[in-house]
């Protein structure tokens, strides 16, 4: 689990492996404020991200959910 904070929001990223064990599969969290905090309220609840290419390790998974997440952020669409 990786967590980040942009601005207003904490972004937590997961990765792990799909079924057939060949490919990472990318997971957002979305909060506003701290998750840690009592006052922060989740605005994205834990969704696995489409991605056009599966991702082959880790960080390209973490990666793409921190872009997934970005532009979601980016376009106010939570």
């Amino acid at each position: 689990m990786h967590i980040e904070v942009i601005g207003q929001y904490e972004i937590v990223l997961e990765a792990h492996r799909n079924l057939s064990n060949t490919a990472w599969m990318p997971f957002v969290t979305i909060y506003r404020g701290h998750a840690a905090s009592y006052r922060s309220t989740c605005v994205f609840t834990r969704r696995a991200v489409d991605t056009r290419l599966p991702a082959l390790n880790r960080e390209q998974a973490i990666d793409a959910g921190r872009d997934f997440a970005m532009q979601r952020i980016a376009r106010s669409e939570l």
